[in-house]
């Protein structure tokens, strides 16, 4: 907390001061408090009880699950009270070297792993006269399409860097070179492999023609292959992932899949007569489940490997959840704001699926109106205008904004709980700092 302080104008540091009288600024960033003028809210993991609570919701029956953060629309206050905006990070953080080289090499074993020949086509091809590889060759070629349009490793990233920083807490004499065990590494893979798996799927669902502008596999191939390519690169995922031979470990990366598809779920069949609270709590949860989980089991699996401690391990989840989720808040922020250049995808894509996301909701608390308009997820002719002319037009924005900082904030604070060797614990919190200035 005092490298976020440090980084902190005069005016922000006494601003963060008087809270700290208070009681609450440790709250804030420990436990995901917010200060007592809006006590009414508190969000992240509580850590004795292990509970999210809302003051003012406590009869509220509790999420099916304490790692969704559920923060009311009408609790959330303008963040430029806590950190300005001129006054925070915005520089991109600069790796550890270490870290820039297994990111050089992440690609390749990618590639390396989808293109493996399996031992059972081997030998069925030693058995049998019929070409046995068209379908797998078909397949690689489909897969390695989406891995060469390059992304931005940001999932792979935050797994190494959360690997570097635990494997210090472990290891007292560790060369930078000894930080990243090899069985971490192998999880930026899999988490890797497992976000584009899920980009090809969430593409058929959506019925997506481009992704990073680029024409999406199933615009070029079609929705049944595609499908199929989703399967594949999630079934050499799990080669990758076994070979890491730690049975918690594989089970924590497996409840990644599981989640991902409940979340799709929970996005496909979302109840239309839920009220604003419990609207806001089945948009979080999915959040989590969609975004937030890869983030969350990627860092708690390497925490794993590291040997660190549970409490290491619990830290670590928190810190890619709250990560995961501002991410995702930020996103639905762009989706209104960005052009489709800049997200290399169509924009207002939410609307015109029919979703409403966080800034939506906000905005339904000022203009009733919206929840029609959600309850029949945009589809009558000029909803889709009309609900981005009374987003615009209302805070739903400034407070998703808002929310995301909070949530990034939270991240920040876990990760400097974390042991600073080499750079890779302020690179954490940089990462977490900096999601707001995102464009893309």
């Amino acid at each position: 907390m005092v490298d976020i302080l440090k980084r902190c104008s005069g005016s922000t540091f006494c601003c963060f001061a008087k809270r700290f009288q208070k009681g609450f600024c440790s709250v804030l960033y420990v436990y995901g408090a917010l200060p007592q003028s809006i006590s009414a809210v508190t969000f992240g993991r509580n850590y004795s009880s292990g509970f999210h609570r809302v003051s003012h919701l406590q009869e509220t029956k509790r999420l099916e699950s304490n790692r969704f953060v559920h923060i009311p629309a009408s609790s959330v206050v303008n963040s430029d009270d806590i950190l300005p905006s001129n006054e925070r990070r915005t520089d991109a953080p600069d790796l550890p070297p270490s870290i820039i080289k297994r990111l050089k090499t992440l690609h390749g074993d990618i590639i390396s792993a989808i293109l493996e020949q399996s031992e059972s086509t081997k030998s069925f091809i030693n058995f049998s006269s019929l070409s046995a590889t068209n379908f797998t060759k078909n397949m690689q070629e489909m897969a390695k399409y989406y891995f060469d349009q390059g992304g931005k490793l940001f999932r792979p990233t935050v797994s190494l860097l959360m690997s570097s920083a635990c494997s210090q807490m472990v290891k007292t004499m560790a060369n930078e070179d000894d930080l990243v065990d090899l069985n971490q590494y192998r999880i930026a893979i899999v988490a890797e492999m497992i976000h584009t798996a899920s980009l090809v799927h969430d593409d058929v669902i959506d019925e997506s023609d481009t992704r990073r502008g680029q024409p999406t596999v199933n615009a070029r191939w079609g929705n049944r292959q595609a499908v199929l390519v989703g399967d594949f690169i999630l079934a050499r995922a799990t080669k990758v992932l076994c070979s890491i031979g730690e049975p918690p470990v594989i089970s924590t990366m497996a409840e990644i899949v599981e989640d991902l598809v409940q979340g799709e779920l929970m996005q496909l069949t979302a109840p239309q007569d839920l009220d604003a609270v419990q609207r806001f709590q089945h948009y979080m949860t999915k959040t989590f489940y969609k975004t937030g989980s890869l983030f969350a089991n990627s860092c708690k699996s390497v925490a794993m490997i590291a040997g660190c401690k549970e409490e290491v391990q619990k830290d670590a989840f928190e810190y890619g959840r709250h990560l995961g989720l501002a991410f995702q808040l930020v996103d639905d922020m762009l989706d209104y704001i960005s052009s489709s250049e800049q997200l290399g995808k169509p924009s207002l894509s939410d609307l015109k699926q029919g979703l409403a996301t966080c800034p939506v909701l906000f905005a339904a608390q000022d203009y009733p109106e919206l929840n029609l308009l959600i309850s029949r997820r945009f589809k009558n002719e000029g909803d889709v205008e009309r609900a981005l002319n009374i987003v615009m037009n209302s805070t739903g924005l400034r407070q998703t904004k808002d929310l995301a900082k909070k949530h990034s904030y939270a991240a920040a604070a876990l990760a400097e709980k974390l042991p600073q060797n080499d750079s890779s614990r302020d690179c954490l919190v940089d990462i977490a700092l900096s999601q707001l200035n995102r464009d893309r």
